[in-house]
């Protein structure tokens, strides 16, 4: 007889707890009793993990995370768990705990029967979890070009804008723009041109730090919003479509400061793109570059849980990727919302090469963590679990005076 995997993961945190037996997911990592299985939904009349799962008191029936109105996350420990899901119901509107929450608070609806290990309405009768191969990589060869990719952006560029405030979304407030900017400098006075710059936030910001920006973008849905923000709140960014493999609106030399803010994997010419930006940066000028780490934006990209269906990020057991070596363009999936977006793969390798070969040495590298504001504005179970891998990297490079010197950097004669 094999104990139910919740349960005996709950008795070792409190002794009131008893160990049932197993009847489902048997030979899995986690076989479960049925307080602890899947219910059925009676909104949609499929079933869901009992913690993606709660009873309306007023309908007097179970619905799924999916059916909710709105799902909330609230940090709250119980039984070593950080927090625990609320969802609103579909029928009375009314805030519902999860089930794991509603047993810990003694509320389930059938609280006698599952503390006894007995059968209780609503539990699928499914024995098994269907286990869904992860997602693979849609290469998409040698159709893609530039424009394929600002196509692209164009269609997602009102579904991207809304996500943003006037820090950004929360992968650049608590991730990449603090180490962005740090490794940016003091930017007063200098010319900056902010390449990629999409809806324009980092622009404003760099603006407010002082500098006089110029922000250029391939998709002029983009461009379009950056300049409707600033028609709105004058900030003096200049803004222009424009490509990054030509910057032919530019004089050589124009710039003291080139920010490549999550552009360079949306780039399919980067050899063609870097050598721009070697051509408007002034000798001794700063490039700095953030994107994707590529070590881990490769492949399946997904997390794989300990327990299959699962909605929990503390039984995650590791992070799949896949042909981390393979360049090219593959379709970028699970933004939810958004169209389709082509991104551009390279091992990390590549970057530095092709830094290091449009004439620039490489000052600094870095991988982003979660900065300070996300460690104080974030909750604990939150910063650890998006400390589990790296999101993005950024090298902070300086244009040489002599491109033959940049072979020489490491101190050659």
């Amino acid at each position: 007889m094999t104990d139910c995997y919740y349960c005996a993961l709950h008795a070792r945190r409190s002794e009131d707890i008893p160990i049932h037996p197993a009847e489902f997911d048997l030979g899995s990592p986690a076989p479960r009793c049925a307080a602890h299985w899947r219910m059925i939904c009676e909104c949609c009349g499929l079933s869901a993990h009992f913690m993606a799962t709660a009873f309306c008191a007023v309908r007097e029936q179970y619905f799924c995370a999916n059916c909710a109105e709105a799902v909330e996350t609230v940090s709250d420990s119980f039984l070593g768990w950080e927090y625990y899901f609320r969802y609103r119901s579909p029928w009375s509107g009314s805030w519902e705990l999860a089930l794991d929450r509603a047993i810990f608070e003694g509320c389930h609806p059938h609280q006698g029967a599952v503390r006894a290990g007995k059968p209780f309405p609503g539990v699928s009768p499914e024995r098994h979890v269907g286990r869904r191969d992860a997602r693979s990589q849609v290469w998409l060869g040698d159709t893609v070009d530039s424009a394929y990719i600002t196509r692209a952006w164009n269609r997602n560029a009102e579904r991207w804008d809304a996500v943003f405030d006037v820090d950004g979304d929360e992968s650049r407030k608590y991730h990449g723009d603090a180490a962005l900017l740090s490794l940016t400098g003091d930017v007063r006075g200098a010319r900056l041109l902010d390449l990629g710059c999409g809806n324009g936030y980092l622009s404003r910001i760099l603006a407010g730090d002082g500098a006089e920006v110029t922000g250029v973008d391939p998709s002029e849905n983009m461009v379009a919003l950056a300049l409707d923000r600033e028609s709105r709140d004058p900030l003096g960014v200049k803004f222009a479509v424009a490509s990054t493999s030509d910057l032919s609106p530019f004089a050589d030399a124009e710039f003291d400061v080139i920010v490549a803010n999550h552009v360079l994997t949306a780039v399919v010419d980067l050899d063609g793109a870097l050598a721009e930006v070697n051509r408007v940066l002034r000798p001794g000028g700063r490039l700095v570059a953030l994107f994707s780490h590529p070590c881990f934006s490769c492949g399946p990209r997904a997390w794989i849980s300990l327990v299959a269906d699962s909605p929990r990020r503390e039984e995650i057991g590791g992070y799949l990727v896949d042909h981390y070596f393979r360049s090219g363009t593959y379709i970028l999936e699970g933004w939810e919302g958004f169209t389709p977006v082509p991104y551009v793969h390279r091992p990390l390798k590549a970057y530095w090469r092709a830094i290091r070969d449009a004439g620039f040495t490489i000052d600094e590298f870095d991988e982003p963590s979660v900065n300070e504001r996300g460690i104080a504005e974030l909750p604990a179970w939150r910063v650890a679990q998006l400390e589990r891998a790296a999101q993005s990297c950024v090298f902070a490079c300086t244009k040489v005076e002599n491109k033959s010197r940049v072979g020489k950097q490491w101190g050659e004669s």
